[in-house]
């Protein structure tokens, strides 16, 4: 059986080929450099589907289903007849005479909505000796029906209903596994994207570094700047060289987390391309948690584990009736026998039967079992709703702040560059020196690092309450096909 036909995939969505287009993507530094990354485009919505095909997580999910899906199917199977054949051939001897006997009996039984329980079988006999060879074939059947305990349509249909809200709970299972695989791909794509940025960053702040050594190197030429003030911009430009070697470390290890995110091929090489610009979100917190109470999936699933329990509770009261039936058996036929004939086989027997327990303490505890698992269950509902809304609004309190901060950031990246110009014209003019202009620098490299952190830092706060609320799936249009 191949699951992979069945791994979901975003709708609507254009073709794709099996692999990835292959193509280079440049990337502008910001002073008019480029950064050539070569590789395969890889955009976000390419990484969630390859996400969606190929990760192991999802598969061995999907794997699970086939079993879960078998178990209902058995679950369903309880009110239908099973039908089924046994028999028995021997060969016996005993001093000088031998006999062979031969016994077949086909039949069914069945389990009906009431509890009652129905065999039927065809018994025929074959025995073949000296003196004389015997034969019979006879039908029985045989119907019990509960009275008390065992008895009516709530207990007898409680395991089917148990396995149908389980069959619910496990897809729900499944959409919440998918979710959080989509979300740990996105925020892994989303730090591939984020170190490539970093990069780009260390290689433009390297570059700056080697505009102010040459700057230093004309001073010094014309006598205006003295040949020590060259070493500290020596000095950084080295350090700006062992940034730009840790950004291409950390873009190789984000690069290898999400190739095996995508059960890609470690030596495929990737290039993200999505934008970084975020657009601000409305954080109403009623209305957040209304879609969260709506959607989230361990919270659905509780309801139904509590449903579940209430089923066991019901299943748990029954059974400390007394076990009490009545039963009918009758069996009709005929027998022959070499020397004797035949005769017939007619046998009815009717009665009620019954067991009454004195002191089983057993079937007691089954009881308290039930309902203490049902109090838990709904016990362990309020707990879960008020972790979701512990989670939806320190999160929703987060994607705010890092608005704000996003804004801050902005700004402060701004001024820097400015700074930054300002000073080195300075610089040129003779009223400034490197150690201003460094200090300045040290300041962009700073404000551009955390404006890169709360662009990626926001978009993965909306993936994170995109999680919480249960919406990821809708969010991608994607359609579990289970």
């Amino acid at each position: 059986m191949r699951c992979t036909e069945k791994i979901p995939v975003p709708i609507p969505r254009p073709e794709r080929p099996n692999t990835l287009p292959t193509s280079s993507e440049s990337k502008s530094t910001g002073n008019g450099s480029t950064i050539v990354f070569s590789g395969k485009r890889l955009t976000l919505e390419d990484a969630v589907f390859l996400g969606l095909r190929g990760n192991r997580t999802i598969r061995s999910a999907y794997i699970d289903r086939v079993s879960q899906k078998f178990g209902l199917r058995v679950a369903e199977d309880r009110f239908n007849p099973h039908f089924g054949i046994t028999g028995n051939i021997s060969r016996q001897r005993i001093a000088d005479r031998a006999s062979t006997t031969l016994d077949v009996s086909p039949g069914f039984s069945l389990i009906t909505k009431t509890g009652a329980t129905i065999d039927f079988a065809w018994n025929s006999s074959a025995n073949w000796q000296e003196p004389g060879n015997a034969f019979s074939s006879a039908f029985q059947i045989g119907i019990e029906q509960p009275l008390l305990r065992g008895a009516g349509l709530d207990v007898n249909l409680a395991p089917v209903q148990t396995a149908r809200l389980g069959e619910l709970v496990n897809k729900l299972r499944l959409k919440a596994t998918i979710s959080q695989t989509i979300a740990g791909t996105i925020v892994a794509y989303r730090s591939v994207l984020s170190a490539q940025q970093q990069l780009q960053l260390a290689q433009a702040s390297l570059e700056r570094s080697q505009d102010l050594l040459s700057i230093n190197n004309a001073l010094i030429a014309a006598g205006r700047l003295a040949p020590m003030e060259a070493v500290q911009t020596q000095a950084d430009i080295e350090a700006q060289r062992l940034a730009v070697l840790q950004s291409r470390q950390t873009l190789e290890t984000s690069r290898l987390v999400l190739l095996d995110l995508l059960a890609l091929d470690l030596d495929t090489k990737i290039v993200a391309v999505e934008n970084v610009d975020p657009r601000r979100v409305n954080t109403d917190i009623a209305k957040l948690m209304q879609v969260a109470l709506s959607e989230r999936q361990d919270y659905l699933g509780q309801a139904y584990v509590i449903e579940q329990n209430r089923l066991g509770v019901t299943v748990a009261s029954n059974e400390q009736l007394w076990d009490v039936s009545l039963y009918a058996k009758a069996r009709a036929g005929t027998q022959f026998s070499e020397g004797l004939g035949s005769d017939r086989i007619a046998d009815v027997t009717a009665g009620l039967k019954f067991t009454i327990p004195i002191n089983d303490l057993g079937r007691e505890k089954r009881l308290v079992d039930a309902s203490t698992s049902y109090q838990n269950a709904t016990l362990q509902l309020q707990a879960i709703r008020s972790g979701i809304e512990m989670q939806v609004r320190g999160t929703a309190s987060q994607v705010d702040l890092l608005w704000q901060q996003l804004d801050v950031a902005e700004k402060s990246r701004d001024l820097a560059l400015q700074a930054v110009t300002i000073e080195k014209a300075k610089l040129n003019a003779g009223r400034s020196t490197t150690f201003q202009v460094q200090s300045l620098e040290t300041n962009l490299r700073s404000s551009e690092s955390q404006l890169l952190n709360a662009r990626i830092g926001y978009l993965n706060a909306l993936t994170q309450l995109d999680l919480q609320l249960g919406t990821t799936l809708a969010t991608w249009r994607i359609d579990l096909r289970d």
